[in-house]
Formats: structure tokens, C-alpha cells, sequence
């Protein structure tokens, strides 16, 4: 009974990422699963009560695993079809600067996944009385299921043209390069992954056969090491911490691609550790400050983002400050304490080179210090500028993206090198088996 409702939960959680699991298909699963671990375990010649423990272990694990592959799919699909919905509205939005008629457009080309969301976008936006918020209430709802900044940008922008007008071909295009980017380095991503689960399974299916020939080699004339209780202990904690080591590594497969996630508190932590303490060359600071420029070099590009947004409707200094007050508590921090420079000497140098004073990141203030002419100049006097700050931050943004990817692949080095331990641990732990074994048979056989 336990096993059936385990099975309708879990059919239950693939259906809601739109795919089918049948019963049969499970007990096939199973079946396969029950099979391999009984050879493997026959191989390293582990006893019955063993093979009960690493058969429960193996058989709970199917479902983890199931979930996993699924999860894995349906987060692809979430990502490619917000690329392609944000990529239609925009070759949408350009030809008709009309929010409906661009969902309208859209919705004919984008996958049935996304479809129903913009239905309830479109009646919203036909059906629903005027009030100040139509448009953001009725975005809200694919904001939500897709959870992109991206996308929550892009709305934003559509929704300040339909409202305030103004020139906006020139940044829909900024937008739709930095998703093609954006796109592009998350397919990098996907794919280094997979290679490195890959090298994951093979560091496991190494150490276990590693281990079966190591009993396989062992002399059995002094006697049959598979029968000490410590080898049938090590072999069976051994394939569990195998299993374990593969369940994880498959567990990182599954993310969302559509944003980074990061624990605020412990950034912030940091950040306050850093603000507290005079720069020192200690290890604990040196790694506090590189999580918190870490944290400012993915952050920065997103204000830039903003910054050139706004000015397409505002001067650079309010466009500065609206961004400001949409960015994570660091960046915000850092801009408002240049702010308060900048207003205190406004024709002033000064005040633009005081940003992010203790912390060593010149691309980013190279690319600070440019608004000091654009705001002292205006945006369409300093055009060739504008043009260089885009491609800076440009270039900013795939350093960026790099950035979260070498975060979140960092740890698949760790679970390609526990299976090597585990099984260096299990062949010293054999060989001591073995030695204890020999000096008693050689101690009987001298008396």
C-alpha cells in the first residue's frame, strides 16, 4: 500500500511538469534496478543481508531519480520557452509598439507550455476595466509561473512605451542581444554539465569495479576475506555512499535556468565583515571579499540593464537612481553612498570615482566613471559614448554569466573525486581484511 500511494505521489509530481509515468513503466524500472544490484552485489560478494540493505537503498532511489530526469526536462522547456516568448514580443513589439497585439502575435508562434499564460494576459488586458495597473496585473501571472528577471524587464519596458512613448528600437535590440548572449551561455552551461555528470558516473562505475577486482585478485588459499563481517560492513556502506555520491550529482542537474540563486543573508554577511575590517591579507577576508565582488560583478551588469533602460524616457542621474532602488542590498549600498559623493561636489570628479572604493574591480568603475561625461554632456550629445557603455556592459554581462557558471559547476570537482576516495578507502580497508586474515591463517599454521 506504502508502495502505491509512493508511486501516485510520484506519478502525480511528473504530471505536473506535463509528462506521463505509467505503472508498468516504474516496475520496469524496478525490475532493471533489482537486477543490477543483485549481479554487483554477487560480484563483490556480499551476503543476503547486505544485499536486502543495498537493494532498499537502490530501490528507494528510483523514484529520487525519476523525479530528477523529468524535473531536469521540464526545466529545459520552462527556459526555451521563455527565450522564445521574450524573443517573438520583441520582433512583435517592434513592428506594433501595442502590448495586445504583440501577445496576440506572439501566441501563435510559441509552444502550447506558455500559451495558456498569455490567453489569461490577453483577456485581462480585453476584458478587464481601466485602472492604472491593467498591464502589470495582467503580465503578472507569466512573471510569476517563469520567475525571469529578463522577461520582468522586458515587460516593464513594454509597458512604459504603451504608456509614456518615446523611442525604443534601439533598446529592444540592447534587449534582444542580451538574451541571444544570455541564451548562448546558458547552453555552454547545460552542456558542460551534462559532460561533467557524465565523468560523475564514470568516477562511480570506476570505484566499484575497482573494488570487485580487488577481491577478485585476492588469494583465496588463505581463506575467503568476503566472509569477515568488516568487508560485508565496508562493501555495503561503500555501494550506498556510491549511490548517495550519484544521487547528488544528479540533483545538481536539476535547476531552474532561468535565474541565480543566492543566499542574501550570507552576502550580506560578508559584506558587513568587509565593511567592519580594514583590508587584510588574511585568508578569511580574502574569501569574504571575493564572494562579495563576485556578488557586485553578476549584479552590475542587471543595473546597467536598468540604467540605459530609463534613459530612454529620463536624464542619466534620475535614470541612475531609479535603477538603484531595484538592485540587491549591496549594489544599492555601494551606489548610494557614490550618490551622496556625487551631490555633494555635483560638477565634480570626485564623486564618481569614490564607487565601490574598497573593492578592487576596475572594469566596473572604468565603466562608473563614463556617466560623469554622459551626465554632464546628456545622452545625445555623447552618443559614441552610449554606444561604448552598451558594449562594455555587454562584454561585463558574459563575464558575469561566466561567473554564475563556474559557481554552479564548482561542485561536481568534489563528486568526481569522493568516488576515487570511497574506493581508496575500501581497498586499504581490504587489504587490512586480507593482512589480518594471513597472519592468522600463518599463526594456526606454525602451531
Amino acid at each position: 500500500m506504502g508502495k502505491n500511494l509512493s508511486f501516485f505521489k510520484l506519478q502525480t509530481q511528473i504530471r505536473d511538469y506535463g509528462y506521463e509515468y505509467s505503472l508498468l513503466s516504474h516496475c520496469k524500472y524496478l525490475a532493471m534496478t533489482a537486477a543490477a544490484v543483485w549481479g554487483l552485489c554477487i560480484l563483490m560478494g556480499i551476503h543476503w543481508l547486505g544485499i536486502l540493505c543495498v537493494l532498499t537503498g537502490f530501490l528507494m532511489a528510483v523514484p529520487v531519480l525519476a523525479r530528477y530526469h523529468y524535473q531536469s526536462i521540464y526545466e529545459k522547456q520552462r527556459f526555451q520557452d521563455s527565450v522564445a516568448y521574450m524573443e517573438y514580443m520583441i520582433y512583435a513589439f517592434l513592428r506594433t509598439p501595442k502590448i495586445l497585439g504583440a501577445l496576440e502575435e506572439s501566441h501563435k508562434l510559441c509552444s502550447k507550455g506558455i500559451k495558456p499564460w498569455m490567453e489569461k494576459a490577453m483577456d485581462r488586458i480585453r476584458y478587464a476595466q481601466e485602472y492604472e495597473d491593467l498591464y502589470q496585473d495582467a503580465l503578472k501571472n507569466i512573471e510569476q509561473i517563469y520567475g525571469c528577471n529578463r522577461m520582468k524587464e522586458l515587460h516593464r519596458f513594454f509597458i512604459q512605451v504603451e504608456q509614456q512613448g518615446g523611442v525604443y528600437q534601439h533598446s529592444l535590440n540592447l534587449l534582444l542581444d542580451d538574451i541571444r548572449q544570455w541564451t548562448e551561455m546558458v547552453g555552454e552551461l547545460q552542456q558542460e554539465r551534462r559532460k561533467l555528470q557524465q565523468k560523475v558516473t564514470l568516477s562511480v562505475c570506476l570505484s566499484m569495479a575497482t573494488a570487485i577486482t580487488m577481491v577478485s585478485l585476492l588469494p583465496e588459499d588463505i581463506g575467503d576475506i568476503t566472509e569477515n563481517p568488516l568487508y560485508q560492513y565496508s562493501s555495503v556502506i561503500f555501494v550506498l555512499c556510491s549511490l548517495g555520491i550519484y544521487l547528488l550529482s544528479r540533483k545538481n542537474l536539476v535547476r531552474s535556468w532561468l535565474g541565480y540563486e543566492e543566499e542574501e543573508g550570507n552576502i550580506q554577511k560578508a559584506y558587513s565583515y568587509c565593511q567592519e575590517h580594514e583590508k587584510k591579507h588574511n585568508r578569511h577576508y580574502g574569501f569574504q571579499e571575493r564572494r562579495v565582488k563576485n556578488h557586485i560583478q553578476k549584479e552590475f551588469p542587471v543595473w546597467m540593464r536598468h540604467v540605459i533602460l530609463n534613459m530612454q524616457t529620463e536624464n542619466v542621474s534620475v535614470a541612475m537612481r531609479k535603477a538603484a532602488a531595484e538592485s540587491s542590498y549591496i549594489l544599492q549600498t555601494e551606489l548610494n553612498l557614490a550618490f551622496a559623493e556625487i551631490e555633494q561636489e555635483p560638477g565634480s570628479m570626485k564623486g564618481y570615482q569614490s564607487f565601490l572604493r574598497k573593492f578592487d574591480l576596475p572594469a566596473i568603475k572604468n565603466i562608473f566613471l563614463m556617466f560623469y561625461s554622459l551626465n554632464e554632456f546628456g545622452a545625445k550629445e555623447a552618443e559614441g559614448q552610449m554606444n561604448a557603455l552598451i558594449q562594455r556592459n555587454n562584454r561585463l554581462s558574459e563575464q558575469a554569466e561566466r561567473l554564475i557558471n563556474e559557481d554552479s559547476l564548482g561542485i561536481f570537482g568534489i563528486y568526481m573525486l569522493c568516488p576515487m576516495v570511497l574506493a581508496a578507502g575500501k581497498l586499504l580497508m581490504d587489504m587490512w581484511v586480507f593482512v589480518q586474515q594471513f597472519l592468522f591463517f600463518y599463526s594456526n599454521v606454525i602451531q
